[in-house]
């Protein structure tokens, strides 16, 4: 009893005796490591700066430059790596730095062994070459030391070692086995299947040129390298890095693929797949050809989402392209000084208007155009198939992981002549990486250019526009066929073209409610404008609409001249433009004067009032048409009469929406002197047709991308109720249909229906920076400036004359201030112009008051 006792006791007394001194054993542990991981940082920094003093050092001694201290050393490194003790002090910096930087590394331990190794075999390798006749390997430590030459006494090891076993050509073939080998374990390359791999690649090249291969979608990815380190292409746990590669992490990596098969179920010939993210099936991309209502089925994203996250509402997909633009409130109104005009023009516009308004009034029987009269669309037969794009698709993913841009195909629009292919970036992936791959992508398609949309509005995804192949000719008989054209309400209908899926794209100028053209020359530009007018004269009846065209060119608008739908015959000299927006101004100042009176606010408001009338026979109480101001070349008028020109067109596109007036503008020199910033705060609307530069596309639609266009139609639609500009192909109108929809309207209208009367006052109209004596209305006498009075006096009293002094003086502008100084001129005030030099003050102040006295 008392041995099992003492047995008892000894076990109780041994257990917590065991525990306390295990609670001891780990508590120094802790206390060790803490001290060592406290301590690790500043024994390194003190290593590492022993070992570059020491570097230091190595390399004047090896050059004789360190004293008696320097010699022993040199003998020592001569003897021991021989010629390549040079290398030594390089060596020793950079692994001791890469250590310091990465000391929690295991994997750079390990190769820092493998860099030693291969120091090794090179040593042994050039005392292989030299073969100095020895007995042992210590007599190789004393010629290497004398010659600095050789390999030394590490080299000796393996060179004269293996030589007495092998021979010299065994040992020369282990050598080099051993070089090959620390090298594939530092690299971690497979060099037998790498030199495999380029010969298939090369192979493979070869049989390109002579069939084409079916689309490999893996064929960006089968470039990479061959890796056999289990570490790296498993899927490692993270560690602490340098502040310098997190930052360079977080911009290039990429979360790899959660489904990465282990290496050791995968073949060698395989082995360079599991890198790469796992191939898309592209099948499932959703494919949107032009003339096809799109099938919307659920896309890759959408399907990712509802997988995931179980979610059941649809995703919102692209807003549909609006076939008519919201009403917005009247444009920015700047405050100008309001155009004077005097006596004799109030006469003329007061004349033209009463003309002109008893024009409108006057009701024309109207017979609509066939559309037989346009070509029938015909299809080229050379669209891409399905299994082209889907190619296409691969291509462009790869390109772009190649690159380390993961991302997912989306769906695929095939337009008339660009495609646009939806990038849906992985998550980290910034927008900016794709854009700045332009070219990269460019090169790789093998495309004349690209445009690149980030993002696409309303859409996740980033668009890449790509020129097709063969690109499809739009006619403009389809685009009035089009069930956008035929319900849409508005007289003033615009077909513009098709979008990028196809889509006709149908605009209201009344809405809009002004558009500016610009664009290179043979960009479309005038195309553009025939479309713009067709679309009119098929839709609305002269009673409802009327033009005025502008033609400076004299070539591209006068094919339309005595249509129906003209007021006044085309104008083809830029002075007379002037007048003719002047007039506009007076017509909508009048036409607001009868808003007034009827008490309604627009011109639709107005015509619904009209309708009411019982006394409809009575002139003054008439339906108003709406007009459209077509001017081909604005540049020509703003070097004729910018600042008339200017203030006209502005009072026009701030006030003249409401009373049925509107203005397309276009030009081919899309400058900041002929788009003034005044002119495009007042024109929302705009289109961008093909131009050289991005300086001209900001202009035109404050932004770039109008560059990359590809002509003949292709053009940026930006209406004022969208985010972004939507690229839009235009109709083609040949000169054939124009001049055969023209000679109908012609032979069913009995000849122009414009007023005479009309045309000879547009034509004795006041022209700017004319003199007094062509200002002559009728043969009558000359009409002198509200100014001229004021100028003479202030010009007399300062003894200057020029036109700069009037111009500040009495603020007005360039082409008033010359006409004041005619003016002067011929009452002999002041003398002729004389080139550059100043006018001659020809009278005194008491001869210029008998001049007003003598003349009234």
């Amino acid at each position: 009893m008392a041995t099992k006792k003492t047995t008892k006791n000894t076990k109780k007394r041994g257990r917590p005796a065991s525990k306390s001194n295990t609670k001891r054993t780990v508590s120094s542990r802790k206390n060790t490591s803490k001290k060592t991981k406290q301590a690790s940082p500043l024994a390194r920094e003190i290593v590492f700066l022993a070992l570059f003093v020491f570097a230091i050092l190595s390399l004047l001694s090896l050059f004789q430059m360190c004293g008696v201290f320097g010699k022993g050393l040199s003998a020592l490194l001569f003897g021991l790596l021989g010629a390549l003790a040079y290398v030594f002090p390089v060596y020793l910096v950079v692994t001791a730095g890469l250590y310091l930087a990465n000391a929690k590394n295991q994997r750079l331990r390990h190769k820092v062994w493998y860099s030693a190794g291969i120091y090794w075999s090179v040593c042994g390798l050039f005392q292989w070459v030299v073969n100095d006749p020895v007995q042992n390997v210590w007599e190789v430590y004393t010629v290497c030391a004398e010659n600095h030459g050789g390999g030394g006494f590490f080299g000796g090891i393996l060179s004269f070692e293996l030589a007495r076993v092998l021979g010299r050509a065994g040992s020369f073939i282990v050598i080099l086995a051993l070089f090959l080998l620390f090298f594939m374990l530092l690299s971690k390359k497979l060099i037998f299947s790498s030199i495999q791999q380029m010969y298939k690649e090369r192979e493979t090249d070869e049989d390109y040129y002579y069939e084409e291969p079916e689309p490999v979608y893996s064929r960006g990815r089968q470039m990479s390298t061959y890796t056999f380190d289990k570490e790296e292409t498993a899927k490692a746990k993270p560690k602490k890095e340098t502040r310098k590669k997190r930052a360079k992490k977080a911009e290039t990596e990429i979360p790899e693929n959660k489904n990465t098969v282990s290496q050791k179920e995968i073949k060698p010939e395989a082995q360079m797949e599991e890198v790469v993210p796992e191939v898309q099936d592209l099948s499932e991309i959703n494919i949107i050809r032009g003339g096809e209502e799109p099938v919307r089925e659920s896309s890759v994203y959408e399907k990712e989402l509802e997988e995931k996250f179980g979610a059941s509402k649809k995703i919102q997909s692209e807003p549909k392209t609006p076939t008519k633009t919201d009403t917005v409130d009247e444009p920015v109104k700047q405050k100008k000084e309001p155009v004077k005009i005097t006596k004799e023009d109030k006469k003329e516009m007061d004349a033209v208007h009463k003309d002109l308004s008893k024009a409108a009034t006057e009701q024309i029987p109207y017979r609509f155009p066939s559309l037989d009269l346009l070509n029938k669309p015909k299809s080229n037969g050379k669209r891409m198939d399905n299994s082209e794009l889907r190619a296409t698709a691969a291509k462009l993913q790869s390109t772009l992981d190649s690159f380390g841009v993961r991302v997912k195909m989306g769906d695929i629009s095939l337009g008339p002549s660009v495609t646009r292919y939806e990038l849906i970036p992985e998550q980290g992936v910034k927008v900016s990486r794709i854009t700045g791959l332009s070219d990269d992508i460019k090169l790789s398609l093998a495309a004349s250019d690209i445009r690149i949309e980030a993002p696409i509005p309303g859409k996740a995804a980033v668009g890449i526009e790509v020129p097709n192949p063969a690109r499809e000719m739009i006619t403009l008989r389809e685009l009035l066929e089009s069930s956008e054209f035929t319900k849409a309400k508005s007289k003033v209908t615009f077909a513009v073209g098709k979008d990028i899926s196809g889509k006709t794209i149908v605009t209201d100028i009344a809405k809009m409610p002004h558009l500016l053209i610009a664009g290179a020359t043979g960009s479309g530009k005038s195309v553009l404008i025939n479309t713009l007018i067709m679309s009119i004269i098929y839709k609305a009846d002269p009673n409802e609409v009327k033009m005025i065209m502008v033609d400076p060119k004299m070539v591209e608008l006068t094919a339309y001249e005595d249509i129906p739908h003209l007021m006044i015959p085309v104008v083809k000299d830029p002075k007379k433009a002037s007048a003719a927006l002047g007039w506009a101004v007076a017509e909508m100042t009048g036409r607001y004067q009868k808003f007034a009176d009827a008490g309604v606010r627009d011109i639709k408001s107005y015509n619904a009032k009209m309708d009411k009338l019982t006394n409809k026979d009575d002139p003054d109480y008439q339906k108003m048409p709406q007009i459209v101001i077509i001017v081909d070349e604005f540049a020509d008028l703003m070097m004729v009469a910018p600042g008339e020109v200017e203030d006209s067109v502005c009072r026009l596109a701030q006030l003249a929406r409401a009373a049925g007036i509107h203005l397309v503008l276009a030009t081919q020199r899309p400058s900041v002197n002929v788009i003034t910033g005044l002119i495009k705060a007042n024109i929302p609307s705009r289109i961008a047709l093909s131009v050289s530069s991005a300086v001209d596309s900001r202009t035109i639609i404050d932004s770039a991308g109008a560059e990359k266009l590809l002509g003949n139609g292709d053009m940026l639609f930006a209406p004022q109720n969208l985010p972004k500009p939507i690229r839009v192909q235009g109709a083609f109108v040949s000169d054939e249909e124009r001049d055969s929809v023209v000679s109908f309207l012609k032979e069913q209208s009995n000849g122009p229906s414009y007023n005479e009367e009309v045309t000879k006052h547009i034509d004795t109209a006041p022209v700017p920076g004319a003199k007094n004596d062509s200002n002559t209305a009728h043969g009558g006498a000359p009409e002198q400036d509200e100014l001229f009075v004021e100028a003479a006096r202030f010009i007399i009293e300062k003894d200057k004359a020029s036109i700069g002094l009037l111009q500040r003086m009495f603020r007005i502008g360039f082409n008033r201030a010359a006409r004041i100084m005619d003016q002067l001129s011929d009452a002999g005030v002041v003398g002729p112009e004389e080139g550059t030099k100043p006018r001659q003050i020809l009278m005194s102040i008491e001869q210029f008051e008998n001049y007003l006295e003598e003349n009234g």
